[in-house]
């Protein structure tokens, strides 16, 4: 039997290591209209939907249409409604807009959108605005896998006191994102009147919308209100004489620890115990992702690695669970033997128990071992979705952080399960209990059921654990197949 099941895991195995070849993500550039009938345009990249307007030079939208599960797409861009089809608010303030007198202007500013490739895998759009005695060029820098950041560039030639950089939309009310401001490398709530400026944005529960500068000296954040009275925050240019150039960096995306540290903004979040015992296991991750060069390599590793962590324990919660189906022949006789009177019945049970060194819960500790490591693959999984997005597909999974679009790990997950229960029934006979039979012929197909749009990151380990299981437990039904048979329990009236 141990043969035959090597054999069948080898050949499902071999399901496992044969694949279609890797398939990359591709700008998508697009002109149109915008609602106030000036000049857009959108760029997707393979996160990020951002749209352009003419209308006052602004990045009027940076919506996250990736959304694996446990997340909703989204517009991260201040000042639009996140209901499913997300609305702007009307007489909001968008950034970069630019009030060259220190107040809005009476009329939008007109600027000319220009994409500039840079390559395959870069777009850089610019848009420019020249007035009386100031000319302004904004450019933002679309990278293909980026991490939700995109590189700004703010370029002001002229001259003039007080000028306003609008950043953003600063929503009111309860539940809203909280105005974080970055000095020297720690987070305030409110403007400080010493100290190196570094950056300003919204920290909300799921999403980050944040600017980090370098070289603002001179200039200092504002909050303030358009011509409709809507709040805004930015930077002010007290003077300007000259040229000013202005660089830094946008992350407008999710609230993941993981990423923030990426663009070097980990300093605007704060960690728990659990969350910091997550970011080890998802660096982790990325150790075996950078050794094996795939995400599915990946988790293969660390499945490995937790059922060599756990093997003393499975192999006993395997044992057990043999040695008690083994008996249920002889319990059953018992139940017949002591059926009016329970507790000798109970006695006559342990003492079985005791003679077979069987403990009747040693099977549920180790098996309940396995959830946290599912509970951490799968917040790591949902934490670092972006990075699983942006790796090469594993043989037929495209992405690893989303379903698969098959459902052949599922099938074959169930069908080593079902086979792990063939193998029990087969073993512990026709007189074994039919109601624990049927669950555990029934359990697979309704976990299948139940849990089929989980992560195929997440439906990978839990096809090696099965198969893993599978395994051991034919190894192991093998070894006790060796042993001599428990003797039968005495006759009730040799007693």
């Amino acid at each position: 039997m141990a043969k035959k099941v090597l054999l069948i895991s080898l050949l499902l195995l071999g399901l496992v290591v044969s694949g279609p070849a890797r398939t990359g993500y591709e700008l998508k550039v697009k002109e149109g209209t915008s609602p106030g009938g000036g000049q857009e345009l959108v760029v997707e990249n393979a996160l990020v939907r951002y749209r352009f307007w003419a209308e006052d030079g602004v990045l009027a939208s940076c919506y996250l249409y990736f959304a694996p599960y446990g997340t909703r797409e989204l517009d991260v861009v201040p000042g639009w409604t996140q209901d499913k089809e997300p609305e702007l608010i009307q007489d909001v303030s968008l950034p970069l807009e630019i009030w060259p007198q220190g107040t809005p202007p009476e009329e939008p500013l007109p600027h000319r959108i220009i994409q500039v490739p840079r390559g395959d895998k870069t777009l850089e759009v610019k848009l420019s605005w020249e007035g009386e005695g100031l000319a302004v060029e904004k450019r933002f820098t679309v990278v293909e896998d980026a991490l939700y950041t995109v590189p700004v560039e703010i370029r002001l030639v002229g001259t003039g006191e007080g000028i306003r950089i609008v950043l953003g939309h600063f929503p009111q009310g309860k539940g809203v994102p909280e105005l974080v401001y970055l000095y020297d490398g720690k987070k305030t709530s409110s403007p400080l009147a010493s100290g190196s400026f570094r950056g300003v944005g919204l920290v909300g529960r799921e999403s980050v919308f944040f600017w980090v500068f370098q070289g603002t000296e001179g200039l200092k954040p504002f909050q303030g209100k358009n011509r409709a009275g809507q709040p805004v925050f930015g930077l002010e240019i007290p003077t300007l004489s000259g040229e000013l150039v202005l660089k830094g960096t946008l992350y407008a995306g999710r609230n993941r620890y993981i990423l923030l540290e990426k663009a070097g903004l980990e300093e605007i979040v704060d960690l728990g115990f659990f969350s910091r015992f997550l970011v080890g296991v998802i660096r982790f991750l990325e150790v075996l992702y950078r050794a094996t060069g795939n995400y599915g390599w990946a988790i293969i590793l660390f499945t490995l690695a937790a059922q060599l962590f756990l093997f003393p324990l499975t192999r006993t919660q395997i044992r057990s669970m043999a040695k008690m189906q083994r008996l249920q022949p002889k319990i059953q006789r018992l139940q017949r033997l002591y059926k009016d009177d329970k507790e000798a019945f109970q006695k006559h049970v342990m003492e079985l128990y005791r003679q077979e060194k069987v403990n009747p819960l040693g099977g549920c500790f180790p098996f309940l071992l396995q959830f946290p490591f599912l509970i951490l693959l799968w917040q790591s999984i949902f934490n670092s979705a972006e990075l699983f997005h942006l790796s090469p597909p594993f043989l037929w999974i495209p992405d690893l952080s989303l379903p698969d679009p098959y459902y052949i790990i599922i099938v074959l997950t169930v069908g080593v399960q079902l086979l792990g229960q063939w193998i029990t029934t087969r073993r512990s006979g026709a007189q074994a209990a039919g109601g624990a039979q049927l669950i555990g012929w029934i359990f697979p197909l309704f976990f299948a059921f139940m849990f089929r749009n989980f992560p195929a990151g997440l439906w990978l380990y839990w096809f090696l654990y099965s198969s893993i299981q599978s395994l051991l437990q034919g190894i192991v039904y093998w070894e006790l197949s060796r042993v001599a048979p428990p003797p039968e329990p005495k006759d009730a009236g040799n007693n």
